[in-house]
């Protein structure tokens, strides 16, 4: 049976294991696995070329055309920048059939024009890491002397407008977590209107079933998703996409787009994440699991994308993409839903065959999308066949 990784492949790059920033939810530092203390602070030349030739290797094995690399971290920009023009100018060697997509995650505190310029140079998509307004961002976003980390992030995403506005690069998108305890209009606002931003994606923050999440933080979360999406409905702007949103508005009203997101929907069968020591494992928040996620025994230097497709670990993510919950059965928004996150679903003792933490909150946006569409002149009859056919 083919797989979604069979179909395109992106790869969560661990260039640099180590972070300027002291992020106190970061699943990577502080979520239980200790696995980055054991690795390199910034990747090897010998690892690079290890990731360029794995590469090549899955691109002729499953017949892939374009492979996506996103460089990560940590935070990605403490590599040098003339290291990072040989990793770029290397990967680029491995090209032969296929050819990579660079893209890039940073707390956006280090990019400068020297930066631009690289980014330019080797067609590096950016995205930055920002969860507010001042306030609500350094509620959790500091420095490691407890410094706020907003001015400089802000600094930087404006550096990136301007190089897209002048044609130099692709626009940035924004990546934020979700705090419980901010409203999500307000954020949004401050996005769309305050920092000009028209890609934006947010998310659940990382609980498992196991966390002891409080209700009140449950409950704040659905609230920030639920303000966070009726500002941006009220906007109706169609340049500003909230991608946990738009594609869901898309899937309703367009077959197509709902049979990808049916395809896809919180579906990592098409995410690897490869670390600075060249070991390979599934999507990469997954690491705080188990050790059966990050420990797996695969490394780029000797292993090939089938042995992490064909591994144990990669067949519960096969049933977490497949296979209904008990709590999903009947439920009329599986098919855009799969349960939400399969991090927000998972527990010790029922691996992924849970709903989502957040199960009654998705609910809600939902319904609200598909009560905005028929408010604007969609047939509910429409929403309702694309969802159960």
């Amino acid at each position: 049976m083919q797989t979604a990784s069979l179909q395109n492949l992106n790869i969560v790059f661990k260039i640099s294991e180590r972070c300027n920033l002291k992020c106190d939810y970061c699943y990577f530092f502080f979520g239980g696995d200790e696995t980055w203390k054991l690795h390199p602070p910034v990747v090897s030349q010998q690892v690079i070329e290890d990731l360029g030739a794995f590469a090549g290797r899955a691109a002729h094995d499953h017949g892939l055309e374009v492979i996506t690399v996103i460089f990560h971290g940590g935070e990605p920009l403490l590599m040098k920048r003339p290291r990072f023009a040989e990793m770029c100018d290397t990967l680029r060697r491995y090209e032969n059939g296929f050819h990579f997509d660079f893209g890039l995650q940073t707390n956006g505190v280090l990019v400068d024009d020297e930066w631009i310029s690289l980014f330019e140079r080797y067609k590096v998509s950016v995205g930055v890491s920002l969860d507010g307004t001042r306030a609500i961002n350094d509620q959790h976003r500091v420095d490691f002397r407890g410094r706020s980390s907003y001015d400089r992030t802000v600094a930087g995403l404006r550096r990136i407008q301007e190089a897209a506005a002048r044609g130099k690069m692709a626009t940035p998108g924004l990546l934020s977590v979700i705090n419980p305890v901010a409203d999500g209009g307000e954020v949004y606002r401050h996005f769309a209107h305050d920092l000009g931003v028209g890609r934006m994606s947010f998310l659940t923050p990382d609980y498992t079933w196991d966390s002891g999440v409080t209700e009140a933080v449950i409950r704040g979360v659905e609230r920030f998703l639920l303000a966070c999406l009726r500002a941006w409905l009220r906007d109706k702007n169609p340049n500003i996409r909230i991608r946990v949103f738009s594609e869901l508005l898309t899937a309703m009203i367009d077959v197509r787009a709902m049979e990808v997101l049916q395809a896809y929907r919180d579906d990592y069968r098409n995410i690897i994440s490869v670390s600075s020591n060249g070991d390979l494992g599934p999507e990469d928040t997954l690491r705080i699991l188990d050790p059966r996620f990050s420990s797996m025994g695969l490394n780029v230097s000797k292993s090939d994308l089938r042995e992490l497709i064909e591994s144990d670990a990669w067949r519960e993510q096969e049933n977490a993409a497949t296979q209904r919950p008990g709590a999903c059965q009947g439920c009329g928004w599986w098919k855009i839903c799969k349960a939400g996150r399969p991090i927000n679903r998972y527990s010790k003792a029922m691996g992924f065959s849970n709903p989502s933490l957040y199960c009654s909150g998705l609910k809600d946006v939902y319904a609200e999308i598909a009560a905005f569409l028929v408010r604007n002149g969609t047939p509910f009859s429409e929403i309702s066949s694309r969802l159960q056919g």
